[in-house]
């Protein structure tokens, strides 16, 4: 077997492999791609959707607290106003009493019987002189009292009184229009005296007051009498189970809005995905040389600003590798422009597949290629530049009409800080390319003018004697 048979045997089966493993990458990516632009459509609109219904679902529990808030502030209202109208009543019919006959006669004749008998039946006091008839509930109480006088001076005292209890909360609580589960206390100086926790302590935070851990919702009027307040209450949770109707509506409505969602986004997978598909090839083709796929100048010029900005930042050292193609111009001539290609294409592959991923593989332009090494000194980018020229003359391309053909590169290789900028990095790789090609080609050449780099530099044998085009 001949040295070029060999060759031929051992670097063609490794480019094939890495083609086909490409090619199923790709072929999974394009089988993949509805699918990921189905589930992007889908993630979305669930934002959207979950986001709307939250807010939905929000308001629709304040505007339920907040109408609580309103009821119970209506129904203290209208049971102070209810008080004040019981208060009133209570005094006349003090006053009924004290102007009946049977109670004027019976005070006149000093009757006790009668007495007793009418203060037990109007669940009334009657004071006479120092005697007292019947008697009233205990404190704290609504009272009012009449007098019955003669000649001058009060011959009696009739009061009747409303215990300031449940059986007066009762009687609010049925003129109050509040919704079944509210209900009523009377808090005399943030106590509770009647409707709760007697004794309890009222202390209203924010329209809320909590009694053995539980809760309420709260609004209070004052009575306008012995410092009593009355106090509307609701439970938390009672007003929270109020708006469940409606959240459940809420919940249902975004559970089909959502299977609309999916359904959509499984009709828009497709062309979402052409669509991502062409926006990225757009931008590989802005970013890359169409031939090779490897970055172009443009590309190429930009990393290299931005790698020696970090470079400068961060004080690390960045190597630049200029490459030309030997004889290339006798490829085209000898085989054409469509075997010139298929050097391009193989030359940029053995660039590609001999680099870190951190570093930038790219043509510079015709059959000029670059290399931007970040993080590596002259020394480390000698070695990479070797790396690639061997790999590169271990390659073997076919000619359309068959025949097999090697080529072979040249290197120049400068680094960063021995070139400040990317002017004077570009220049000094440039140069030191030069001095390849005239010092016989398929060899690398170090920036001669960075004394320092160059004595550190190991010896590289000088390269066996190839042909650039074999037949």
């Amino acid at each position: 077997m001949t040295p070029f048979a060999q060759l031929s045997s051992t670097a063609v089966p490794s480019g094939a492999e890495s083609a086909r493993a490409r090619t199923r990458v790709r072929r999974w990516q394009a089988k993949a791609a509805p699918f990921q632009a189905s589930a992007l459509v889908f993630a979305l609109a669930c934002v959207g959707i979950v986001g709307v219904a939250y807010t939905l679902d929000r308001n629709t529990r304040h505007s339920t607290s907040q109408q609580a808030t309103t009821e119970l502030a209506g129904g203290a209202r209208v049971a102070a106003s209810t008080f004040a109208v019981l208060r009133a009543n209570l005094r006349a019919s003090a006053g009924q009493i004290a102007a009946s006959l049977d109670l004027q006669r019976a005070v006149i004749a000093n009757d006790r019987a009668a007495l007793q008998q009418l203060a037990d039946s109007r669940n009334a006091r009657i004071a006479i002189g120092g005697r007292v008839y019947g008697s009233l509930p205990a404190a704290p109480r609504l009272a009012s009292t009449a007098l019955i006088a003669g000649n001058g001076r009060v011959l009696a005292r009739v009061t009747i009184a409303v215990a300031m209890g449940n059986q007066l909360l009762k009687l609010l609580r049925d003129e109050t229009p509040l919704r079944p589960a509210a209900a009523l206390m009377l808090v005399r100086n943030e106590r509770v005296v009647a409707g709760g926790p007697l004794g309890a302590k009222v202390s209203t935070v924010h329209g809320r007051v909590t009694f053995r851990s539980v809760d309420f919702q709260a609004q209070q009027a004052p009575l306008g009498f012995a410092k009593i307040s009355v106090v509307a209450v609701e439970q938390v949770r009672a007003i929270q189970a109020a708006a469940l109707p409606a959240r459940r509506r809420l919940l249902f409505a975004s559970l089909i809005t959502l299977g609309l969602a999916a359904a959509l986004a499984l009709r828009l997978g497709r062309p979402v995905a052409r669509l991502l598909n062409d926006v990225s090839r757009l931008s590989r083709q802005a970013q890359t040389d169409a031939l090779t796929g490897l970055a172009n100048r443009r590309s190429l010029e930009e990393r290299l600003t931005e790698e020696l900005a970090r470079a400068a930042v961060h004080q690390t050292s960045l190597a630049c590798v200029l490459a030309d193609i030997d004889n290339f111009k006798a490829v085209n001539d000898q085989y054409g422009h469509q075997s010139g290609d298929a050097v391009l294409r193989a030359v940029a592959q053995a660039f590609g597949q001999s680099v870190r991923e951190v570093d930038v593989a790219g043509r510079y332009g015709g059959e000029e290629f670059a290399l931007l090494l970040p993080g590596s000194s002259l020394a480390a980018g000698r070695r990479v530049a070797e790396r690639v020229r061997q790999s590169v003359a271990s390659t073997v391309v076919a000619t359309p009409n068959g025949d097999q053909l090697r080529v072979t590169v040249s290197f120049g290789v400068a680094a960063y800080p021995a070139s400040a900028d990317a002017e004077s990095l570009l220049t000094a790789a440039d140069e030191a390319l030069y001095r390849a090609k005239r010092a016989g080609k398929n060899r690398v050449v170090i920036d001669a003018a960075t004394d320092l780099y160059a004595v550190a530099e190991p010896e590289v044998p000088e390269p066996a004697p190839v042909a650039s085009l074999h037949a």
